[in-house]
């Protein structure tokens, strides 16, 4: 858990604070422990303000945090989206006259709290008012969670809880959510409620309480088909089918899934490590790891292969040729018997 929460709910509050970072539930679960440990209820409405920098100009945001709190002892204001110390464009033509910024910085009030919320992966450090905010601030680290980070995260907010959940859970309930934070502690939340009287999580809870994406569903399907378990690659289609989803949406998440694990495969051919891997496709470093592990089980001539036959299902599901809920059933047959001769 970050440490500056632990401080914050003992009440030891710092002037100003900085969030850097695209994670939601980091942010929002900052904002409301300083909202729940600095506003009294009643007076919430009085002393609370939240302001977006692209609507707003920072010197009314240094206003409102330089006016005096009614009936409480603090005020908490919120600033998000501060380009000017961000490499990222403005969206609006609002100036902000930033030297506003710096001498509240340097001189910020005792009675208010000022919180800056950077949504980005990192600031502009050429900037010297960068330089100024991050070394007056409190900065907290909002970036997305490795998975051995968001492991340990999981295990530490169950044992808080008075919980136990041992790693292969913990590992299932990760690979269930594909490695999003936010998701992971909205099933966590889930699951301790469900195990309330026991206090014990198993892979089995995991397994039957945990609600799968339509994505994630696509990968154990494809986990299935490599296993050459055709019928457990059926029974999720089928239930899928059954979820109303469109036979058309599904192949075009496998083909989206295929073509992950080509370019995967290409990319490590060519020397890039999973987080190269990750950074350069853009994608979730969770997903690149499920999709390496299954593009071990296809040559890359096969992948291609898989491609052109996926394109030519899409083409004729478009154009109405055949039943479209038989074809992707004849597809997973034909990939079974792909691989069977392969064993063979």
């Amino acid at each position: 858990m970050i440490a500056e929460w632990k401080k914050i709910e003992k009440k030891q509050f710092a002037s100003v604070y900085l969030i850097i970072g695209t994670e939601d539930y980091i942010i929002n679960e900052t904002k409301k422990r300083l909202v729940a440990n600095i506003l009294d209820a009643e007076d919430t409405d009085f002393n609370y303000a939240n302001f977006d920098l692209d609507e707003t100009a920072i010197e009314q945001v240094i206003e409102e945090a330089e006016t005096i709190p009614f009936f409480g002892d603090r005020r908490l204001i919120i600033a998000a989206n501060p380009s000017f110390v961000t490499t990222e464009k403005a969206k609006s033509k609002i100036e902000h006259r930033t030297a506003r910024l710096e001498d509240y910085l340097n001189e910020p009030v005792d009675y208010s709290i000022l919180v800056i919320i950077a949504r980005v992966e990192k600031l502009d450090e050429r900037k010297k008012l960068t330089k100024l905010l991050k070394k007056q601030a409190t900065v907290i680290d909002a970036k997305r969670p490795n998975e051995a980070e968001l492991k340990k995260w999981l295990q530490e907010i169950s044992n808080t809880n008075d919980f136990q959940m041992d790693s292969v859970a913990t590992d299932r309930l990760i690979e269930l959510t594909g490695g999003q934070l936010t998701t992971a502690m909205n099933e966590l939340d889930k699951l301790m409620l469900y195990k309330l009287e026991e206090r014990i999580i198993r892979v089995s809870d995991v397994e039957g309480l945990v609600v799968r994406s339509l994505e994630q569903n696509i990968f154990l399907l494809l986990d299935k088909m490599i296993a050459l378990d055709i019928s457990g690659a059926l029974s999720i289609y089928y239930d899928l089918l059954k979820q109303k989803e469109e036979p058309i949406k599904i192949l075009a998440l496998i083909a989206s899934q295929f073509r992950l694990l080509t370019q995967i495969k290409l990319l490590e051919k060519q020397g890039f490590s999973q987080q190269q891997v990750a950074q350069k496709l853009k994608v979730h470093p969770f997903r690149v790891k499920i999709g390496a592990r299954q593009a071990k089980s296809f040559s890359y001539q096969e992948l291609t292969a898989t491609l052109e036959r996926l394109a030519e299902m899409d083409y004729e599901m478009k154009t109405g040729y055949g039943d479209k809920a038989q074809k992707l059933e004849w597809f997973l047959f034909s990939l079974q018997d792909q691989k069977q001769k392969q064993v063979k």
